[in-house]
């Protein structure tokens, strides 16, 4: 990966014992009236933090965006009331970087981009890397960007109005057989998944349809084995930071008879029982991570002969098995939608408030699967 340009540059010409400096976006030179580079420097960077009337280059307007602390679109979205996660933040920052930033529309000035140039990035794009999922990203980024600054009334015009989307099409995530299930997850033991840990984690996946943030956060706290549910107060946002569950929704999900077996071992062998500790964890109490959640997935499907590649069987997978196995037995979709957490815009503000009696029949199903 090349180094990003600076947004300046120093010259020195011949016969004159000063540096010279030029910002982005000007046209011509300028003397720092200093002699050595470092002074030189400093100089330049000043001037960069000054306005210029010139106007800023998209690379220069767009330095704070996508970082947590000084990006204005994430700050205004957070005193909104809304959500947005320092994951994907993070993810969208090396985005910008390595394939906005790299291409010339960021050494355009932001107040002359015009929508030609968005659908010109966007050809650009699709030719280096066809129809993929990081052109839909870079798109995005460069849009949302741009939303951001006629928002603010920085440019005085939108120029993304009418440029849409590629036409990238991910592919369809593989879903897992009843059949399958029952061989994943035997009752009598932890079966491919090496420890009782391995086996509560995906069991938990398959049987509730919780996110992956949502389980690894899963506090003892939040577990009723007397009511039969488990609440879904938080989830991790990233390595070290934790949050409500997407959408900002807490919600309560059925506890079926094996898993709630299965969590009783844990607590009953384990030694962080306590309310606020994790449920799934290292021997020392500290949180499981992604590489050994994606490990131990992996590791299990090939020890039962399940072609997760070919099938594109992901951990997720367990969470649109157990939507499709409900419905296809005539579970009411509103219930399905209340416990899995979706947001749906007929039911955002109200499927997340069903009363744990009504979790009984999801129980009964769920149960069935694995007898």
């Amino acid at each position: 990966m090349g180094r990003h340009a600076e947004p300046f540059s120093l010259v020195r010409r011949p016969g004159s014992p000063f540096w010279y400096y030029k910002l982005g976006e000007w046209k011509s030179y300028k003397s720092t009236g200093k002699k050595l580079k470092i002074e030189a420097t400093k100089v330049a960077m000043e001037a960069l933090k000054e306005p210029q009337p010139q106007g800023a280059v998209f690379r220069r307007y767009a330095k704070p965006f996508f970082q947590w602390k000084t990006c204005p679109h994430v700050r205004r979205l957070l005193n909104e009331g809304k959500s947005i996660s320092r994951y994907h933040v993070k993810n969208m920052r090396g985005v910008l970087e390595n394939h906005v930033f790299m291409d010339k529309i960021a050494r355009v000035r932001i107040s002359e981009i015009k929508r030609a140039d968005i659908l010109d990035f966007r050809e650009r794009m699709v030719e280096k890397m066809g129809y993929t999922r990081t052109v839909q990203q870079a798109v995005s980024v460069l849009k949302t960007i741009l939303k951001e600054a006629y928002f603010r009334e920085d440019i005085i015009r939108d120029p993304t109005a009418g440029v849409g989307v590629t036409k990238y099409q991910p592919a369809e995530i593989g879903t897992f057989s009843a059949e399958e299930l029952r061989a994943l997850f035997p009752a009598s033991s932890p079966g491919p998944w090496k420890d009782l840990t391995g086996y509560g984690v995906f069991l938990t996946a398959a049987t509730t349809g919780m996110r992956r943030g949502e389980i690894l956060a899963l506090t003892w706290g939040c577990v009723h084995f007397d009511g039969g549910y488990l609440e879904i107060r938080q989830a991790w946002k990233d390595r070290h930071e934790l949050g409500p569950p997407k959408w900002n929704k807490t919600r309560t999900v059925p506890l079926p008879a094996l898993l709630a077996e299965t969590l009783e071992q844990i607590r009953n062998r384990g030694r962080h029982t306590a309310p606020d500790d994790l449920v799934f964890c290292y021997p020392n109490g500290s949180r499981l991570g992604g590489t050994w959640w994606a490990k131990r997935f992996a590791a299990a499907l090939e020890t039962v002969g399940i072609d997760r590649k070919t099938r594109n069987l992901r951990p997720h997978s367990f969470r649109h098995t157990l939507n499709s196995l409900l419905r296809n037995r005539g579970y009411d979709a509103a219930r399905i939608r209340a416990a899995l957490g979706w947001a749906d815009e007929a039911v955002q503000d109200s499927y997340t408030h069903w009363s744990t009696e009504s979790l009984t029949g999801h129980r009964e199903v769920v149960d069935s699967l694995f007898q």
